[in-house]
């Protein structure tokens, strides 16, 4: 490998690298509508570049300082913090400020509500993960009873909305649900479903 290619790995890694990692993050946390190869690049670079912005007065620094000469060890283990470490950082900062009641309502004050920036009316209410109760309603007419916790899940991939009901009830007498026997829950394929209702969660007392 040529030093001219070395230095395009390098510049790579530094631009590319801290953006894919903090994107990937973020993604953990929002659900967002797929994107072009072209998109998903400028928001990579996007992101390294406020990364790096943070940490422009420490690069300065070492740059002046020449401190890859003088201190290579301790300059290698600060690059590896600036480009691996802290997106990760970054990216669970931005999870718990976006999921704070108060920062919500402030960005709601002068104009921006968090919630749209979440593609489908699905991945905002499944991305909550909060356990509940839930009716699917399939195109067939028939009706599944289920419980929506935390060994359920829900697809996020667009061109497949599937979901996975961990445990499955049948309505007995008085509208209550009583638990099937040996349930390991269902599996209902997007194409089937027709609407889901969700109803909170009270107590034991609703299931027999």
């Amino acid at each position: 490998m040529s030093f001219d290619s070395i230095n395009a790995v390098l510049i790579t890694i530094a631009f590319l690298v801290p953006g894919f990692i903090l994107s990937s993050v973020l993604a953990m946390t929002f659900r967002r509508r797929s994107k072009t190869p072209s998109e998903l690049l400028l928001q990579y670079l996007t992101l390294s570049c406020i990364n790096h912005g943070f940490w422009s007065w420490l690069l300065v620094i070492m740059v002046s300082g020449q401190w890859l000469q003088l201190y290579p060890i301790r300059t290698a283990f600060l690059i590896f913090l600036v480009v691996f470490v802290s997106p990760v950082v970054f990216g669970l900062i931005a999870k718990s400020l976006a999921r704070n009641d108060h920062i919500q309502s402030g960005l709601a004050a002068i104009g921006f509500k968090v919630h749209r920036f979440i593609p489908t009316a699905w991945d905002y209410k499944f991305e909550k993960e909060r356990p509940s109760w839930v009716v699917v309603r399939l195109k067939d007419g028939s009706i599944v009873y289920g419980f929506f916790g935390n060994f359920s899940f829900a697809g996020d991939d667009p061109e497949e909305r599937d979901l996975y009901i961990e445990a499955v009830f049948r309505q007995g007498d008085s509208d209550q649900w009583q638990p099937v026997a040996d349930t390991e829950g269902i599996l209902i394929k997007a194409d089937e479903i027709a609407t889901i209702e969700f109803r909170r969660i009270e107590g034991p007392k609703e299931i027999v």
